[in-house]
């Protein structure tokens, strides 16, 4: 679901948003309040403009990409300061046990990732409820489901009161904060407009992600915990990978803010293609909304497990296995 025009950049409070749009967000919720997963709404002042629900899998991730990029999942195009693929919504296999799902916002590596409530910049964050950040001019609106919610009221404030607060935990400094990455920090929200704290708020932990020193995968003082082996018709690499970057994850694709160098600069490789991550104690390889996919045994996966001594392709140009010691 996209729209044409461009979105507002004025500033309005997120409650004020969310009950003006609250008619459309109601029916994308009920819609998908019986299934375990994820609904994403893009809004802005103005409009709603973009919606997406992510089902869980019970023994998989599910991914979506937000972004420029005509293969997004969810696509957001009238906003020159998104990246092609500038967020990746990582859902965790979901046990059936009646909880909502928990999931991860990843940032790309974009020049401006996303600002939270407090307008604190984020790389990552996890949460098993709402949370809401702004990227660029829009609201992204993030509603865990667990497969048996109450359909939602009718009445806009009714459904703003039936949200829990956030609790942000600030677990990890994401990176070495540049004066520039400083100085883009911004308020996202008026804070007086977000719900007062309830008894059972929505934990939302500030992680890691891909950092910006794409060369520094493997620190000083730690064991490595496998390596990748590329090769491609423009040569052959090995990247060594600690613990703190599996858990980060890192990037693969002909961008300069990829890992891996010039070995994947093939033009059947996207800008951004891949993302290696461990999610839940399982090394994965994710497609991030690349043109020509990724392959494993000739069958094309949008997130599969890496195995030691398992290999997958990227378009028909390059191999990557996984090596443990």
């Amino acid at each position: 679901m996209s729209v044409d025009d461009p979105p507002s950049t004025d500033h309005m409070p997120l409650r004020e948003q969310f009950t003006k749009h609250y008619l459309q967000i109601r029916e994308w919720l009920n819609t998908h309040s019986e299934r375990p997963g994820v609904t994403l709404l893009a809004m802005s002042p103005d409009a709603v403009h973009g919606a997406a629900f992510l089902a869980a899998k019970p023994n998989n991730v599910s991914t979506a990409i937000i972004g420029r990029h005509s293969k997004a999942d969810l696509r957001l195009k009238d906003d020159a300061s998104l990246s092609l693929r500038h967020i990746a919504l990582l859902l965790f296999p979901h046990p059936d046990d009646g909880r909502p799902c928990r999931y991860r916002l990843l940032d790309l590596r974009s020049a401006t990732a996303f600002l939270d409530e407090r307008g604190k910049r984020l790389r990552a964050l996890e949460a098993d409820g709402p949370a809401f950040v702004r990227v660029g001019h829009y609201a992204l609106l993030v509603f865990a489901t667990s497969g048996a919610d109450e359909p939602w009221p009718e009445d806009p404030e009714a459904g703003w009161a039936r949200i829990p607060s956030r609790l942000y935990l600030d677990e990890v400094e994401t990176e070495k904060k540049s004066k520039e990455w400083e100085a883009n920090s911004d308020k996202a929200w008026e804070v007086d407009a977000l719900p007062s704290m309830s008894s059972s708020p929505t934990l939302v932990h500030n992680v890691a992600g891909p950092e910006m020193a794409v060369h520094e995968l493997l620190d000083s003082n730690e064991a490595p915990s496998g390596e990748l082996l590329i090769t491609s018709s423009r040569g052959a690499a090995t990247v060594i990978l600690g613990h703190r970057a599996v858990q980060s994850g890192i990037l693969l694709g002909r961008s300069r803010r990829c890992d891996a160098g010039k070995v994947l600069s093939d033009r059947a490789i996207s800008r951004v293609h891949i993302l290696i991550i461990e999610i839940a104690g399982v090394l994965y390889a994710i497609d991030t909304a690349s043109s020509n996919g990724i392959f494993e045994d000739e069958a094309r996966e949008r997130a599969t497990p890496l195995e030691p001594g398992s290999s997958i392709s990227l378009s028909d140009v390059a191999i990557i296995e996984w090596r443990t010691n």
